[in-house]
């Protein structure tokens, strides 16, 4: 084992010396105008600068050198933009040059070799899988069409925490988590998981959520194989071996979803023949089952994997996603007791004590628009970083071909030239309209690769938290219970479980008693939802 590690131990410095020779000489020829940049270490650059969690460290190496900054992270070329001005010039003057996001091993090996929605490069294939997701599940029609499905998710919820109200808390997490994977998996796959029957496959989902929670940590983990292309076959930190144990779980998750949908296809066939399945009605049709039609037609493009990479990127950008934003929006609320007085106020003026919040009624709740917008400025999560597919220019700034951008949204949201008051909660600042002006405002991103959920992820988190409000009292939270200065923004104090303590109203008794599953014919109603209105 010693001799082992004294040949090989040389011949890996002398690899390392001779990468970064190469790599210094030619960044050398490609430094005409590039933007300021730290100081670097050889071989390394600055990759030791990007600490987790990764908005801080952008965030701090803007605030030192500038709206625009040049690192080397290993033999990849990268900016930070940190002005709305640098990130429209990148995001919509090079938008076609900025479409991809960078090619790293986690897409190959967990993304089905780069052919899912968000690993795949811009391409044909991608405007095709863009293009399916929008219309089946994420177009205006679409949206209003399932409200039905999200409607009884939220009364699920309502009626187990009725149920439950002897206690007198919820573990906000765990109990959102349940409500929006149910949202989503019966949108995307046609069924539910979490629930009061004793039928639903909880254990399923558990294991999904678990599988979810390991992906997530390994897409994020840093593998050299992604700055060191030459030194990949060496898996110096085992994050591939990991990745390629847990491909084989997510799989098989995959593949019985696959399997399910279209042994029911054949089923429905068999018992009705082929008009009987084309008259199955639109709310009943998942988009696993839209995209099995399509493969019977053009099996090439829709592939089994192609299909079971779709079905992973909605249910994990759905369902963590929403359960996050429903969760910091709630503590948010509990932790400011005078806006949330004034939340059940708006709801009781415009919805009443009859019946409870549907989606229909959002263009009409402005102040509960605000609070979301508001959460998610200070609460951004990590924005994808895309790779450049040639040469382009930016604030003056040459930027080379497979360039990464890091767009620093955290520092932009927290700006105090760009926001009033920057690090306080205030919903308030959302009523003039100039405050959501494009790249000042973009929790969802911007460009061609921007999230195509956002309006669907905008009316399941306010109807949501409106139906939370409306039905329960809630106790506040006190400032020890919660950070919200956090440089992450929300945080629950020690990372505990964040429980939180509600009472049923004692002037809803008749609508605890008559919760039950919305009416179909009540789909009607939410169909000319406008979601481009101003109000909305």
């Amino acid at each position: 084992m010693d001799i082992l590690h004294c040949t090989t131990t040389p011949f890996i410095v002398i690899i390392l010396l001779f990468i970064y020779i190469i790599h210094h000489y030619s960044s050398k020829k490609l430094s005409k105008n590039l933007p300021p940049s730290p100081p670097s270490l050889p071989f390394i650059g600055h990759l030791h600068l990007l600490k987790s969690p990764r908005n801080l460290s952008i965030h701090s190496l803007s605030q030192q050198y500038g709206p625009v900054v040049a690192l080397r992270l290993g033999s990849r070329n990268a900016i930070i933009l940190s002005s709305p001005a640098a990130v429209e010039e990148a995001l919509i003057k090079n938008d076609t040059i900025f479409s991809n996001h960078p090619v790293i091993k986690a897409g190959h090996i967990l993304g089905y070799n780069n052919t899912t929605m968000f690993f795949s490069p811009y391409s044909p294939h991608w405007r095709n899988l863009r293009r399916l997701t929008s219309l089946q599940l994420l177009s205006t029609s679409r949206i209003n069409l399932l409200t039905g499905i999200r409607t009884q998710e939220f009364l699920s919820l309502i009626r187990r925490m009725v149920k439950d109200s002897s206690s007198g808390k919820i573990d906000i997490q765990a109990k959102f988590f349940e409500m929006t994977y149910n949202l989503m998996s019966k949108m995307v796959v046609g069924k539910r998981y979490y629930g009061e029957s004793l039928d639903v496959e909880v254990e399923v989902a558990n294991q999904f959520k678990d599988i979810m929670k390991e992906e997530i940590q390994l897409m994020f983990s840093f593998n050299p194989r992604d700055f060191f292309p030459a030194l990949g076959w060496m898996d110096l930190l085992g994050v591939e071996r990991r990745m390629e144990r847990l491909l084989p779980k997510v799989d098989r998750f995959l593949a019985d979803i696959v399997e399910e949908a279209r042994r029911k296809r054949r089923n429905d066939r068999a018992n009705g023949g082929e008009e009987a399945e084309k008259e199955t009605k639109e709310e009943e049709k998942s988009l696993v089952d839209v995209m099995l039609s399509m493969q019977e037609t053009d099996p090439e493009t829709f592939t089994d994997e192609v299909i079971k990479g779709n079905i992973k990127t909605m249910l994990m950008a759905g369902t963590d996603t929403l359960a996050l934003t429903i969760e910091k929006m709630m503590l948010f609320l509990l932790s400011h007791p005078e806006t949330l007085k004034k939340t059940k106020e708006e709801i009781d003026t415009n919805v009443g004590h009859e019946r409870i919040i549907n989606e229909s009624d959002l263009p009409k709740l402005p102040y509960l628009n605000n609070i979301l917008k508001e959460t998610l400025r200070l609460t951004l999560a990590d924005f994808p970083p895309r790779e450049s597919s040639g040469d382009c220019t930016i604030q003056d700034y040459h930027v080379p071909k497979g360039t990464m951008l890091f767009v620093n949204a955290l520092g932009i949201n927290r700006d105090p030239e760009l926001w009033d008051d920057a690090m306080s909660f205030k919903p308030e600042r959302f009523d003039r309209e100039e405050e959501e002006k494009v790249f000042k405002y973009m929790p969802f991103g911007a460009g061609r690769r921007k999230c195509p959920g956002e309006h669907l992820a905008m009316r399941m988190v306010m109807a949501g938290v409106g139906a939370l409000v409306q039905c329960f009292e809630w106790e506040p939270m006190s400032k020890e219970e919660v950070d919200i200065n956090s440089p992450l923004g929300l945080i629950v104090s020690n990372g505990k479980p964040v429980v939180a303590k509600y009472q049923c109203i004692n002037k809803w008794p008749h609508i605890y008693k008559t919760l039950k599953p919305v009416p179909k014919n009540s789909i009607k109603s939410n169909r000319n939802i406008n979601f481009k209105s101003k109000e909305f």
